[in-house]
């Protein structure tokens, strides 16, 4: 049940309208609840009617939106969050249809907030609290994943390989900003990490239709297969500096095994956004694909930086162009 908490005007007059609020309590060690009274009370004196909901466990965030936006009273909905609890929101939106009337506008409180280097919007309680009153509606694209178990809705990221173990050991270095923290679990995640055998294909297009072609783009040990609708995961590593959230698009970077000074060389080139395509790093952009083990061997995944909790030997990914709308700059 959806529970609520209703927080009035504070401005003389009737409210300017309705506002929703969603907030990841948890988020950043905390910082979502302690950034939550400063949004409301900002909120509040700009004459809105605010309605916030805090999430109290994982996956209650899509349940949250979900239910809000099938009991109507379109309004904004601010997420306090990081990608996380975006990846469950958006999830909680695909449920009731992406329905019109509720833009997002994102307050990133996370520890990668790649979803955020997207808007075009400053990162602050301000910055949210002006998107909500003048921000322009903008569609960006999702992905869709889909698996033997299941299928669910990604708003940046798809990864196998390397990047699940990281989300393994990433508590570890829970005290370091998000870029600092994803080194320091990927340099730790290489020591022990085996590579499984990946085919990755492209689709010529994304609706399903029975026309549709299937060409094979590679076959190779995976040390990463990331899938991404934005440039940037892990809190800032530019995988695919030209990627852009509404091209109608998914962006492949795959990397087959390196040694470990090769990984040196190119993180940073990889944050600065200004890595190449050198040998054994492969590049694609397509409306839809496929990843398949070929030593049927099943993998884990993750979508938006959070573990899934099935494996699989098959993964399908396809564009979902303009289907989820927020409140940007112009």
């Amino acid at each position: 049940m959806l529970s609520v908490h209703h927080a009035g005007s504070c401005a003389t007059g009737e409210p300017l309208g309705l506002v929703h609020v969603l907030a990841n309590p948890n988020a950043r060690s905390g910082r979502g609840a302690r950034v939550l009274p400063e949004l409301e009370a900002a909120l509040r004196t700009g004459g809105h009617e605010v309605r916030s909901s805090r999430t109290e466990a994982p996956g209650h965030a899509r349940a949250l939106a979900s239910e809000l936006t099938r009991r109507g009273d379109p309004g904004p909905l601010v997420v306090v969050g990081g990608d996380g609890t975006l990846h469950e929101v958006a999830n909680g939106l695909c449920e009731a249809g992406f329905p019109d009337g509720f833009p997002l506008v994102v307050l990133p409180v996370g520890t990668g907030n790649d979803f955020h280097r997207m808007v075009r919007a400053g990162s602050g309680v301000a910055a949210a609290v002006e998107l909500v009153a003048t921000g322009v509606p903008r569609r960006l694209d999702v992905g869709e994943a889909r698996w033997a178990g299941g299928s669910a809705v990604f708003v940046n990221l798809l990864g196998v390989g390397i990047d699940v173990e990281v989300l393994r050991r990433r508590d570890a270095f829970a005290r370091l900003p998000g870029l600092l923290q994803y080194g320091g679990a990927l340099l730790s995640a290489l020591r022990r990490f085996t590579p499984t055998h990946l085919e990755v294909s492209a689709f010529s297009s994304a609706d399903g239709s029975p026309g549709r072609s299937e060409k094979s783009l590679l076959e190779a040990d995976a040390l990463l297969a990331a899938v991404t609708v934005g440039p940037s995961i892990g809190g800032g590593f530019m995988l695919s500096p030209e990627a852009r959230p509404d091209d109608g698009l998914l962006d492949l970077f795959f990397v087959e095994p390196l040694g470990l000074l090769q990984v040196l060389r190119y993180l940073p080139r990889v944050v600065r956004g200004t890595l190449d395509t050198p040998h054994r790093i492969h590049r694609a952009t397509f409306p839809a694909g496929r990843l398949v083990s070929r030593d049927d061997q099943p993998f884990a995944f993750e979508l938006d930086g959070e573990l899934m909790p099935d494996t699989t030997t098959w993964l399908e990914m396809s564009i979902r162009s303009g289907a989820l709308t927020i409140l940007d700059l112009e």
